[in-house]
């Protein structure tokens, strides 16, 4: 080959890398030893929003804030005296406007023409990030609300435990030691005997209703046998008595056989409802609705009380709202809340009818 035919190829094969080079969807930068930039890519320039001629009058510590420079920098140095010959980091770019985004970098060492060049090859990674970030703090938020529910569930047997103990288990010691001096003391008379029989049915009656009260709290037989309709019905009979709030109630269309895990969702969502109204609306009255509308249970508990910031207490250590809402999630449903300072709240838990449940209620 002569040498006019050599030089020709020669040419033709460096405009076939330049041509490359401009082409590349990923950022690429040729730098010298020093780290100054020397041709940059359109790619890159996008990327970025500065032009050619910008980013070639910066250094490549210029591109960077001073924390991830410092990362890029100290492996550069050991580029430049060889104890590498490339490495890989990911770090963030100054756009023009000032903002922030991510790219991976990877730097390698090139020999060409007799000249030691550096190769920088950046690609846009933001989104990625974004979508890590997103996946990190949703993780963290499930990590945080197990371990408060796993508090939450100590603290439920803890109650449990003193009620047991401490009142119910009281109480039946007092009755045992009230039958057993109407057995020792065969003098009474027996209309005092009478009364002492009648007291103790009472406190029998009162202990049952106690104990009946505590086993709702763990698990309705009503919602087991006759359905959400009946069980809620039953729950805001109760609550009623017990807060001497009203607590009006009414249901509409609602199908005998939902499916287990809904019926126990919207139970358990009314349950917490109902409780913070009680405890801290104020108010004298809540209604309670429960239909079938649009191919989807609807629940809503609304108060005319103080009201409350629900993003707030979203946020904030409490986990009942964030309860009801990942136990909604795990029926495809969800959960609003409309509330405004002395304006009252409205608790809406919404869940679909899924093909089969609506099948058989159809007859279809």
């Amino acid at each position: 080959m002569t040498d006019g035919t050599e030089r020709r190829a020669a040419s033709s094969q460096g405009q076939l890398f330049y041509d490359a080079f401009k082409a590349s969807p990923i950022g690429i930068v040729l730098e010298d030893l020093s780290g100054q930039p020397l041709f940059v890519n359109p790619a890159f320039c996008a990327m970025l929003g500065f032009s050619e001629e910008e980013l070639v009058q910066k250094h490549c510590v210029d591109f960077s804030p001073p924390e991830d420079s410092e990362k890029d920098w100290s492996l550069f140095q050991q580029l430049q005296s060889g104890l590498i010959d490339h490495y890989e980091l990911e770090k963030r770019y100054f756009r023009r406007d000032g903002s922030l985004i991510w790219g991976r970098l990877s730097i390698s060492l090139f020999n060409g023409g007799g000249s030691r060049l550096v190769v920088a090859m950046i690609e846009d990674i933001t989104e990625k990030r974004a979508a890590q970030e997103e996946v990190l703090q949703s993780q963290q938020i499930l990590q945080k609300l197990a371990g408060q529910l796993m508090r939450a569930q100590e603290e439920e047997r803890a109650r449990i435990a003193r009620e047991l103990h401490d009142d119910i288990n009281q109480r039946l010691a007092l009755l045992a030691m009230k039958l057993n001096q109407l057995e020792q003391d065969p003098r009474t008379a027996p209309a005092q005997f009478k009364q002492d029989i009648t007291e103790a049915r009472k406190q029998i009656e009162d202990l049952g209703g106690d104990l009946q009260s505590l086993s709702h709290s763990l698990r309705s037989a009503k919602l087991q046998y006759l359905g959400i309709a009946a069980a809620a019905t039953n729950l805001c009979t109760e609550l009623s008595e017990r807060s001497k709030m009203r607590i009006d109630f009414s249901a509409e269309n609602i199908p005998q056989n939902l499916p287990e895990e809904v019926a126990l969702c919207l139970f358990r969502v009314l349950q917490e409802a109902l409780r913070n109204a009680i405890k801290h609306s104020g108010s004298q009255q809540i209604d309670v609705s429960l239909t079938n509308l649009h191919d989807a249970i609807h629940l809503i508990v609304r108060d005319s009380g103080i009201g409350f910031d629900p993003e707030q207490a979203m946020n904030g250590n409490g986990i009942g709202l964030v309860s009801m809402k990942e136990r909604l999630k795990l029926v495809n449903g969800d959960l609003s809340i409309n509330s405004q300072p002395d304006r009252g709240t409205t608790v809406h838990a919404y869940v679909p009818l899924d093909t089969r449940t609506k099948s058989a209620n159809t007859g279809l």
